[in-house]
C-alpha cells in the first residue's frame, strides 16, 4: 500500500430497540411531564436547583431528597439549527437549545420553536442574544420528555 490510496467508505445501518430504566429522580421528573409540571431537584445545603433532575448535588455531592416545581419559563442561553436530520428523529431543519429555566442552576435541553428555520440568517438572529422561552405543552400529556413539545420564544 502506497499512503495515497482514497480512504473507504463503508454503508452502516444499525437498528437499536432498547429500555432504559429511568430511576427514581427522572421517573418522578417524567411522571411530572405528564401533569403538565416541570419538578427540580433542590439542594438544601447548597442552595442549588436543578432540571432535569439530581439525585445527587453536583456541587457538594450530598444526596438530595427536596422536590420544586418549576416555572416553564426561562431564558435561552445557547442553540443550534440543525439542518441534516437521521433516521427516527425530527424532520430537519430544527432547532435545540440549552434553556436556563427561571430559579434553576442548571441548563435543560430541548427542541426551540419560533424562528423561521428556512431562513438561515434570520433565525440565527432570533435565536442570538438570549432570548426567553416557555414551555408549549403537548396536547396528548404522557410521562416522557416529549411532555413538552417544544418551548417557543416569548
Amino acid at each position: 500500500m502506497s499512503g495515497n490510496e482514497p480512504a473507504l467508505i463503508q454503508d452502516i445501518n444499525w437498528t437499536l430497540d432498547y429500555k432504559v430504566r429511568l430511576g427514581r429522580a427522572w421517573s418522578r421528573f417524567m411522571r411530572g411531564l405528564a401533569e403538565q409540571k416541570v419538578l427540580g431537584t433542590h439542594c438544601a445545603q447548597c442552595d442549588r436547583t436543578y432540571v432535569p433532575p439530581q439525585s445527587y448535588c453536583e456541587s457538594c455531592y450530598l444526596a438530595i431528597e427536596e422536590w420544586r416545581e418549576i416555572e416553564p419559563v426561562g431564558t435561552l442561553k445557547t442553540a443550534t439549527i440543525v439542518y441534516q436530520g437521521f433516521e427516527g428523529g425530527p424532520a430537519a431543519p430544527y432547532a435545540v437549545g440549552a434553556i436556563h429555566l427561571d430559579g434553576t442552576d442548571s441548563l435543560f435541553m430541548h427542541f426551540i420553536s419560533g424562528p423561521d428555520l428556512a431562513d438561515a440568517g434570520s433565525a440565527r438572529q432570533a435565536l442570538q442574544h438570549e432570548p426567553r422561552v416557555r414551555a408549549v405543552w403537548a396536547s396528548e400529556p404522557e410521562p416522557a420528555i416529549t411532555g413538552i413539545k417544544h418551548f417557543e420564544l416569548i
